[in-house]
C-alpha cells in the first residue's frame, strides 16, 4: 500500500495539472476558459461529487481583488472504485472551468487556486495548486472557441463562489470575510462579499442588486436572502379548523390518549393487530370456572404485553426525540419486524407452530401466560406506525413536553388499547358478544395468514429497492426452515430430531444471511457515450463500446450473461479498458453515425477499440456471441 501510495505520488509530481487561462469577447464582457489537464489514468471528483469524494474548487481574483464567481461543468457519472454503493460525478481527461471578467481585467495578473481530489484505480491524493499569470487579452470571439458551446449552456445557471482557500462550502453571497479577505483590496474594488462576476452575470439575466450590505443568495436565477438561523427560520401562528379538539393541557392529552388508544383497535391499518386480539379472544372454549379463568388470564396478560411496550417507547422515543412510527426509518427494525409478521403468516397458515407467540386458536403451549403477554408486546410494535382518530394531535402535543409528561400520556394510550381486555378480564360475561367458536376459526386462520403475507409485503416495499432480492432470498430460506420444522420437530418429535433439524435449520438461516451480507466487489465502471469524450479518449487507453437499447431483448440477454458485471470487473481490472455504453433507447444522432460507422444497422453490437494507432481499426462483435468469444477478441485486440 504504501509502494502504491509513493508510485502514485510520484506520478502526479511528474505531471501536475496543466493549467492555462484561455479569453474570449461575449457581447460586452470577457468569458475566462481555465482549462485543467489531469494526468492520465487519474479522476477527480467534480465540483458536485454526488455521494462521496472531496469536490473540486476554484479560488479565482484579479489583481488581489474579492473571489469570482465560478462556473463549473457537471462530472461524468459512474460509481465510486472505493464504494460500489456510492454514485459520483468524475472530471477525466480536461475540465474546463469559467469566470466572467470585464475589459478591464484584460493585462492584470490573476490568481487561482485550484483545490482537487485526484484519484486512481489503488488511492487518491489531494492536489492544491496556486497559479498566478496575468490575464491575456481577448482577442477572439467566442464562437471561434471551442469550449464556447460548453459556455453557453453553463452560463443559463448560477454561479458558484469559493468562500475561501479553507472552506468546502459554495456561496454566492454573504459577511465580508466569508467571500475574500478585503486586506489588500484596491479601494475602488467592490464592495465586500460582492462578487464582479455575479454582478455582471445578474446583469446579464436581466437582475440587479440592491445597494444594501450585499447578503442575498443567487438560486434559479432569481436573488434571494441566505438561509437563516435555523432557530429563526419561521414564526408562524397556526389555526385549526376545530380548536376545541387541540391538545393544551395534560387532562385533555390523557382524556384523548385513552379514546385514542381505543380508536386504535379499530383502525384498518392495524389489520394484523386486529386479527392477534381477535384469535386471542376467540380462544375461550366454554364459560366454566376453568375456562372463564384462562379467559381472564389471557387478557390481563395480553394487556400487560400492551403497557410494557407502551413504556419503551416512550422512553425510546422521548430520549432519542424520535416521532410515533420513526422507527421505521430505522432498516434493522424493518428487517425484524418483516422476518417477525412473515413468520406469523406461516404459522397461521400451517406451515409450523410458532413458539412462545403462535396465534392459532386452540394451540398448545406451555405457558399459555407469556404466550399472550408476547402477543401483546407484538401486537403494540406492529403499531408503531399507524396513527389513528386523535393519536396525532395527543402524541404531537406530548413531544413538547418533558420527559414524565410523555411517558404518562403514552401510559393513557396504552391504557385505552388495553381496555377492551381489560374489561373482558372484569366482565367475562361480555364475551358472549364474540362469536361462538367452530369450524369457522380455522378457515379465518388461513385468511388472517394472508393479511399477514400482505402485511409482509408492505414492509418489504419500504425498504431501498435494491435490497428487495436480498430480503426476498432470505425470506425463501425462512419459509423452507419453517417448514422442515413444522414437518419434523412438532411437540411429539423425538428431542434428537428436534435437535438436528434445528442447527441444520439455524445453519441455513446463517448462511443465507451470510451470502446478503457479503462484500460486494466493485462494480464495472460504464461511462454514458458522449461524441466528445469519445473522441477525446480514442487511442488513449483500451476501450469496450457496447450499443443496447431497453427495446433490445437481445442486448439484455447478452448484459445477462456474457457482459456480466462480474466478468467485465475481471477484465477491466486486466486490461485497464474504458467501457463506454451507447444507448439507443431513444434517438442519438452520434450515436447512429457511429454504429454505421462500425459498419452496422442493428445491435447488439460490441466494438474493441485498442490504445495507440490502431484506435481507428476496432474489432466488431456482432449479435450474440459468447464469453470465450469475448476474451479470445479481447486477447488478440489488447495483446495480453
Amino acid at each position: 500500500m504504501t509502494l502504491s501510495l509513493i508510485v502514485f505520488s510520484g506520478q502526479v509530481r511528474a505531471n501536475p495539472l496543466g493549467v492555462r487561462l484561455e479569453t474570449a469577447q461575449d457581447g460586452d464582457a470577457v468569458v475566462g476558459a481555465l482549462r485543467l489537464t489531469l494526468p492520465k489514468d487519474v479522476h477527480a471528483y467534480a465540483h458536485d461529487p454526488g455521494d462521496a469524494g472531496r469536490p473540486t474548487t476554484l479560488r479565482f481574483s484579479v489583481a488581489g481583488g474579492p473571489a469570482q464567481a465560478v462556473w463549473y461543468p457537471e462530472g461524468a457519472v459512474q460509481r465510486d472504485f472505493y464504494d460500489p454503493s456510492a454514485t459520483i460525478f468524475v472530471y477525466e481527461g480536461e475540465v474546463t472551468l469559467y469566470v466572467l471578467l470585464s475589459r478591464e481585467d484584460e493585462g492584470k495578473p490573476y490568481m487561482a487556486d485550484i483545490s482537487m481530489l485526484l484519484c486512481s484505480t489503488r488511492n487518491c491524493m489531494p492536489v492544491n495548486q496556486q497559479v498566478k499569470e496575468v490575464v491575456p487579452q481577448a482577442t477572439q470571439p467566442l464562437e471561434a472557441m471551442p469550449w464556447a458551446a460548453q459556455w453557453r449552456s453553463l452560463k443559463k445557471q448560477p454561479p458558484r463562489s469559493v468562500a475561501d482557500d479553507a472552506a468546502e462550502g459554495v456561496q454566492l453571497f454573504g459577511e465580508a470575510p466569508a467571500i475574500a479577505d478585503r486586506q489588500g483590496a484596491p479601494a475602488d474594488a467592490p464592495e465586500a462579499g460582492r462578487s464582479e462576476g455575479i454582478a455582471r452575470w445578474l446583469e446579464s439575466q436581466g437582475e440587479t442588486v440592491g445597494a444594501g450590505n450585499g447578503s442575498a443568495a443567487v438560486e434559479g436565477g432569481q436573488v434571494q436572502k441566505p438561509l437563516p438561523p435555523m432557530d429563526d427560520f419561521v414564526n408562524l401562528t397556526p389555526r385549526y379548523i376545530n380548536e376545541s379538539m387541540e391538545i393544551s393541557s395534560l387532562g385533555k392529552a390523557l382524556l384523548f390518549g385513552i379514546l385514542a388508544g381505543l380508536l386504535l383497535n379499530a383502525m384498518p391499518c392495524v389489520l394484523p393487530v386486529l386479527t392477534f386480539k381477535v384469535s386471542g379472544l376467540l380462544m375461550v372454549g366454554g364459560c366454566d370456572k376453568e375456562g372463564l379463568k384462562h379467559f381472564r388470564r389471557h387478557n390481563i396478560c395480553f394487556a400487560a404485553g400492551v403497557m410494557t411496550l407502551f413504556s419503551a417507547l416512550a422512553l425510546v422515543l422521548g430520549l432519542a426525540d424520535l416521532m410515533w412510527g420513526q422507527l421505521y426509518q430505522n432498516q434493522a427494525v424493518l428487517l425484524v419486524m418483516l422476518l417477525l409478521v412473515f413468520l406469523m403468516g406461516l404459522s397461521m397458515l400451517g406451515v409450523f407452530t410458532l413458539p412462545v407467540i403462535d396465534l392459532k386458536t386452540g394451540a398448545n403451549t406451555k405457558n399459555p401466560c407469556l404466550q399472550a403477554y408476547f402477543t401483546g408486546l407484538v401486537s403494540t410494535f406492529l403499531a408503531t406506525p399507524c396513527s389513528g382518530p386523535l393519536l396525532g394531535g395527543v402524541l404531537g402535543w406530548a413531544f413538547t413536553q418533558p420527559l414524565m409528561v410523555v411517558m404518562v400520556v403514552f401510559w393513557s394510550v396504552g391504557l385505552g388499547m388495553a381496555l377492551p381486555y381489560v374489561l373482558f378480564s372484569i366482565w367475562p360475561v361480555l364475551a358472549r358478544i364474540l362469536p361462538k367458536p367452530g369450524a369457522w376459526m380455522h378457515i379465518f386462520e388461513r385468511v388472517v395468514g394472508f393479511f399477514l403475507m400482505g402485511t409482509a409485503l408492505y414492509l418489504l416495499s419500504i425498504l431501498p429497492v435494491e435490497k428487495h432480492m436480498q430480503v426476498l432470498s432470505v425470506l425463501l430460506v425462512v419459509a423452507l426452515c419453517a417448514w422442515l420444522w413444522g414437518q419434523y420437530c412438532g411437540i411429539s418429535a423425538p428431542p434428537l430430531r428436534r435437535k438436528v433439524v434445528g442447527v441444520a435449520c439455524l445453519g441455513l438461516l446463517l448462511a443465507s444471511f451470510m451470502w446478503v451480507l457479503r462484500p460486494v466487489a466493485p462494480l464495472p465502471q460504464w461511462r454514458e457515450f458522449s461524441p466528445q469524450t469519445f473522441e477525446a479518449g480514442l487511442g488513449k487507453k483500451p476501450m469496450l463500446l457496447e450499443f443496447t437499447a431497453d427495446w433490445c431483448p437481445n442486448c439484455k440477454f447478452m448484459e445477462a450473461t456474457v457482459l456480466t458485471d462480474e466478468r467485465l470487473r475481471r477484465l477491466q481490472a486486466r486490461y485497464n479498458m474504458e467501457l463506454v455504453r451507447v444507448d439507443l433507447t431513444n434517438a442519438n444522432a452520434y450515436a447512429v453515425r457511429l454504429l454505421e460507422a462500425l459498419g452496422s444497422k442493428s445491435i447488439p453490437l460490441t466494438a474493441l477499440f485498442p490504445a495507440g494507432d490502431m484506435a481507428t481499426a476496432p474489432l466488431v462483435l456482432r449479435d450474440v456471441y459468447g464469453s470465450d468469444s469475448l476474451e479470445q477478441a479481447m486477447r488478440d485486440v489488447f495483446g495480453r
